[in-house]
């Protein structure tokens, strides 16, 4: 270390790194729950749904022919019941990778580093257009709950990821090395 450097004050981190990665805390854990909430329900999550005369109308759906479809046969309402909610599932697994994903990245942000913010932000749009996407499709109450504060979170993470004082905080870190 040269003197030059012994000198410098130490670079003290601001608080706008912890309220992003805080937000970005939340916005992980809500995208977590909301995986929990499709895997914890199940087909008998998607049959409810399907009772739902609101969600019925947005599939062009009647009571009588859903009626109708189990009296077919239990084994076609099942087939249906099945590729539903492996529609939910997927979009679940998903989240919870894009989930772990923002975690690990904002923990590799704390030092403001540009390239971490990058990618925070890429996995943000991606984790924002799929809650969009929960949230404008059939889905239970808890799911679009989630979705909403899983959408509202990220964006405010985002936002604080790119103030201007974790540029400066990154490269007065970058000048200090």
């Amino acid at each position: 270390m040269s003197t030059s450097q012994a000198m410098l004050p130490a670079v003290r981190r601001p608080g706008t790194i912890m309220a992003a990665l805080i937000a970005t805390l939340v916005s992980v854990v809500a995208g977590v729950a909301a995986a929990v909430t499709v895997f914890s329900g199940g087909t008998n999550m998607v049959k409810s749904l399907l009772e739902d005369p609101d969600v019925q109308a947005r599939l062009g759906l009647s009571d009588d022919l859903i009626q109708t479809a189990k009296q077919l046969g239990d084994d076609l309402f099942q087939q249906v019941l099945d590729q539903a909610y492996s529609t939910l599932a997927a979009r679940a697994a998903f989240a919870v990778v894009l989930a772990g994903l923002l975690l690990v990245f904002a923990l590799l942000a704390r030092g403001g580093a540009l390239w971490a913010r990058i990618v925070i932000t890429v996995l943000g749009v991606v984790a924002i257009s799929l809650q969009l996407l929960v949230v404008t499709d059939v889905a239970t109450s808890a799911m679009k709950l989630l979705g909403l504060l899983v959408v509202a979170s990220t964006l405010v993470a985002v936002v604080l990821w790119w103030l201007p004082a974790n540029g400066r905080y990154a490269k007065a870190r970058k000048a200090q090395h």
